[in-house]
This record gives C-alpha cells, sequence and structure tokens, in this order.
C-alpha cells in the first residue's frame, strides 16, 4: 500500500494582490505561514508516525510551506524542479488584469496547445514536464509520499492518479484553494483511491 499526500501552498501575496503566481516569486503571508504550521500538526496526527518521502517544488512559497510543515514532521525536502508552478511566460508576476487583457485570444473549445504567451507553458507541455514525476512515484518502493506543489501543477497530478490524459482536461479536472490538502492510496493490485481531495485545514 502507497500513500501519496498533495499539499497546495497556503497563502501568498499573489493572493492578495492580484497578480499572477506563476514562476513569479512571491513569499506567504503571515497568514499563510500560520496555515502551513497547522497543516503540520495535522498531518503529524493523521501519519501517525509514519515517515514520509517529502518532494517540494523549488519556489519561494513552496519552500516556506514546507519548512512550517517540517516544523512538525522533520523531514528533509527533496526539490524537484518538475513540481514549479504552470510558466505564464510574460504573463508571470503581472496583475490579473494585465494578464486576462493581454494574452492572446483563446478559440472555442479546450486546446491542449494554447499558449496564452509566446514563452508561456502549454497545457500538453505542463502534462509533460509533470508526467515521469508521476511515474517514477508510483513506480518506486516509497511507500508514504508528501508532496508540496502549486495549484495548476497539482491538478495535473491528480488528474494523472484519476487516470486521465492530458485531452481529458478539458472536461474534467480539479481545482484547489491555497492550503488545500489530498490523501490518496495506491493498493497492492496498482489500484488508487481517493480519500480525499482539495480539503482545508482548519
Amino acid at each position: 500500500m502507497k500513500t501519496i499526500l498533495t499539499v497546495q501552498h497556503t497563502e501568498a501575496e499573489h493572493h492578495l494582490s492580484g497578480h499572477c503566481g506563476s514562476r513569479h516569486e512571491w513569499a506567504l503571508t503571515e497568514r499563510g505561514l500560520e496555515t502551513a504550521f497547522r497543516i503540520g500538526k495535522r498531518l503529524k496526527e493523521e501519519t501517525a508516525g509514519k515517515n514520509f518521502r517529502m518532494y517540494v517544488s523549488p519556489q519561494l512559497r513552496t519552500r516556506q510551506t514546507a519548512e512550517e510543515i517540517n516544523r512538525s514532521l522533520e523531514l528533509t525536502p527533496v526539490f524537484r524542479d518538475e513540481l514549479r508552478e504552470c510558466d505564464a511566460g510574460e504573463g508571470s508576476g503581472m496583475s490579473v488584469e494585465w494578464y486576462r487583457a493581454n494574452k492572446a485570444p483563446q478559440g472555442p473549445g479546450f486546446d491542449p496547445d494554447y499558449r496564452p504567451f509566446p514563452s508561456a507553458e502549454t497545457d500538453r507541455e505542463l502534462w509533460a514536464r509533470v508526467e515521469p514525476f508521476f511515474r517514477e512515484i508510483m513506480e518506486n518502493d516509497e511507500e508514504n509520499i508528501l508532496v508540496v506543489s502549486h495549484g495548476v501543477t497539482l491538478s495535473f497530478l491528480q488528474s494523472m492518479l484519476a487516470g486521465q490524459r492530458a485531452e481529458d482536461r478539458g472536461r474534467f479536472r480539479f481545482r484547489g484553494r491555497s492550503g488545500s490538502v489530498s490523501k490518496f492510496t495506491v493498493g497492492d493490485d496498482g489500484q488508487i483511491t481517493a480519500v480525499y481531495v482539495n480539503r482545508i485545514i482548519e
């Protein structure tokens, strides 16, 4: 049996300022730091002393989330570039209003190859970036895994856990809030169970 926990980084400065997160380096707010610490305490209770391998996006807001969680869990983070947030290209760090006003027009329906800005990452490219990491954690012998990443990136990982393809995201996708926690188990027969998805720890 394998357990996979995912944590979306907690409240960061861009959530309050109305800016695009993406690859821009935003710090957690005081509330975000407090929430991350609370998540760590809750996870310590839930994991009942089990040892977890912690994989973390190297961006500032995810590093800070992991640091606060580790005040309780005391894990050694393994930083993985695959877990960075979706690259919005020229839209990274810009205001949401600027992003919406300047992004490339989008046709009807879902297009996994849509690129809002010339240097932005498409859904298909993000899928290709995350999928090797997904296969690695599914196939290795680690029984307990904790992933700390970003909303869009984690939604792709969750889609993979649900057995989807990149093209399926046009009809169904997961959406979490800052600080949301998900838990999946993988049975010895390979069956994946979503125990809970994008739960907010109060």
